[in-house]
């Protein structure tokens, strides 16, 4: 292992040398020294011992009150991770990601298929340490002590998550090569997470008629605690609670009484990952070609497989909006499908069946309730700036994008409507769960309505933006699938935030204006307040906002040369 460690080593430095050189370049340098203010006055800012908080640390010092709470639910978190990878596992990526370097020069040498699995896992414990430190640093730890623990806690945590989903990707591969074979040396432990799903849903759904007569949400978490704690439930988590035990430790003697546990559950990990038969080679060199395309700038080679259906029959004249819709609702459609969303339908299903027993006094409906009102709102605001499937994603595609017979114009505003519909639709949803799980509330059909009209205007309104900041300053953008990193990226994107709020801002005003202007006149009309028609004439504002910014985004990308898009910069 020993060249493989050096290798590793001269990565590190080689990656760390390129950060600091590109510090060069003023959008870097501007970057880096605001997302080093923004962690300093959130995180590392003395504070008034009056505060909230306290002199005696931060969030880590803050969650040490709920101590208990916090060991058992990341306990949950754990299992639900193991749980996923084993139920609905990715077949994006294959069982060991490795470089096109790692391919051409790794495979072919004299390493063995133990020492190469083995170099992969040194590489990703490098990036679980790396989170670990920036995680105990936000956290804030009140002492070296607490902060060592947490520091080691975590690492060990995120060791194990990786090493776990990686046995999971290598025996589900061992079982597609090997058949009936692989199943024989494979079935423990598919069967263990079958039957420890089948005691946690079961614990629930027998204490479920106590769960639904709970008015508040804190009744529930503690019911809850008190049910994953005792009985066969406490079995199921207690390889997960050993694991997560270790973070939030109260002291040096229980870390040192969890470590032996959550070290040997390690160790049972990394044997299962070593000691695997599954093939890997042809998917990592398969990916590596692939990623070394996208660096360059260049479309991967699709592999030839079977058709797929399209979201809606395209038809051979119309505009060329509803074309690039259906372009970009396909490339959603290899991520989240027909058949993706008909596993989650059971879920959605039995859930619902049981929030409506709980009647409208229930806390777990309350909390659907308010889980639904955050999803929106997170939805409407942070939901442009996540989905990338517009011109940020395709705009590194440019010189293709000039072959087609399209305006500008037409193409920003067919881009921009597969992430509208998408988030329009998360958005409907939300509210709609929202106005049925809140009897409590009291909120009017009405106000529920109006959201639910606003909602694709401001969504729109983002979008714009967005895919106006990557026509104007592509260089500040992440452009195509590869997303840089880093602090200074960072720092890059929370200035573009900052831009993007201020015009937003700007163009809510001419439809809060329009809106209450109505308001008014029907309140003077009837002396009562309506929302409802206000709330379509500043949607209608929005969208007029939205086709007039279209067309001066589109003049600009008409203008756009070819060579001032880098994909491979960013």
């Amino acid at each position: 292992m020993g060249p493989l460690v050096y290798l590793t080593l001269c990565s590190m430095r080689n990656r760390l040398r390129v950060r600091i050189k590109r510090l060069r370049e003023p959008r870097y340098l501007i970057g880096l020294v605001v997302g080093i203010a923004y962690f300093y006055f959130l995180f590392w800012r003395p504070r008034s011992p009056r505060g909230p908080v306290g002199a005696g640390g931060g969030a880590l010092a803050f969650m040490s009150g709920a101590h208990a709470s916090v060991e058992l639910f990341g306990a949950v978190a754990l299992f639900s991770i193991a749980a996923i990878a084993w139920i609905w596992p990715s077949k994006s990526r294959p069982a060991l990601a490795f470089s096109r370097a790692d391919v051409q020069f790794l495979f072919p040498a004299p390493f063995t298929r133990k020492q190469l699995i083995r170099y992969r896992v040194l590489r990703s414990q490098l990036g679980a340490l790396i989170g670990s430190a920036i995680m105990t640093l936000f956290l804030r730890p009140s002492g070296a002590a607490s902060g060592w623990m947490f520091f080691l806690g975590v690492s060990i945590v995120m060791a194990v998550i990786n090493l776990h989903l990686t046995g999971v990707s290598l025996s589900r591969e061992s079982l597609g090569t090997h058949g009936l074979s692989g199943l024989a040396r494979q079935w423990l432990p598919a069967a263990v997470v079958g039957v420890s799903l089948i005691v946690l849903v079961g614990t629930v759904g027998l204490d479920w008629p106590v769960l639904a007569l709970m008015t508040s949400g804190v009744e529930v978490l503690d019911e809850l605690r008190r049910l994953f704690s005792t009985g066969a439930a406490s079995v199921v988590l207690w390889p997960f609670r050993a694991i997560s035990k270790l973070p939030f430790s109260e002291s040096p003697q229980a870390f040192a009484a969890a470590l032996p546990a959550a070290v040997g559950i390690l160790a049972l990990n990394y044997v299962w990952v070593v000691r695997s038969d599954a093939k890997f080679e042809e998917a990592s060199a398969e990916l590596a070609e692939k990623v070394a395309k996208v660096r360059k700038g260049l479309q991967p080679t699709a592999p030839k497989a079977a058709s797929k259906a399209t979201p809606f029959t395209l038809a051979l004249e119309g505009r060329p909006e509803t074309a690039i819709l259906w372009k970009n609702l396909i490339v959603v459609g290899r991520y989240f499908s027909l058949k993706t969303l008909l596993r989650l339908t059971p879920i959605f299903v039995v859930f619902g069946f049981m929030v409506a027993r709980g009647g409208s006094r229930g806390g777990v409906t309350g909390m659907v309730a308010v889980l639904s009102t955050v999803v929106f709102f997170i939805t409407v605001l942070m939901g442009p700036q996540l989905a990338r499937n517009d011109l940020r994603h395709d705009l590194a595609n440019l010189a293709v994008l000039r072959t087609w017979p399209v305006r500008g114009s037409a193409l920003v505003r067919g881009e921009m409507l597969a992430p509208a519909t998408i988030l329009t639709v998360i958005c409907w949803f939300c509210a709609i769960a929202a106005l049925f799980t809140a009897p409590r509330l009291k909120l009017p059909p009405s106000w529920a309505l109006s959201a639910m009209l606003l909602a694709p205007g401001i969504i729109l309104v983002q979008l714009l933006v967005q895919n106006a900041i990557a026509v104007m300053w592509p260089s500040w953008v992440s452009i195509g699938a590869r997303q840089a990193r880093g602090i200074d990226v960072m720092g890059q994107r929370m200035i573009m935030m900052v831009g993007l709020l201020v015009v937003l801002a700007v163009a809510i005003i001419p439809a809060a204006i329009v809106g209450g202007l109505v308001m008014m006149v029907l309140y003077w009309a009837t002396d009562s307040v309506h929302v409802l028609l206000p709330a379509i004439f500043a949607a209608a504002t929005l969208f007029v906002e939205t086709m007039l910014g279209s067309l001066m985004v589109g003049k600009m990308l008409d203008r756009t040369d070819v060579g001032q898009i880098d994909a491979t910069e960013n």
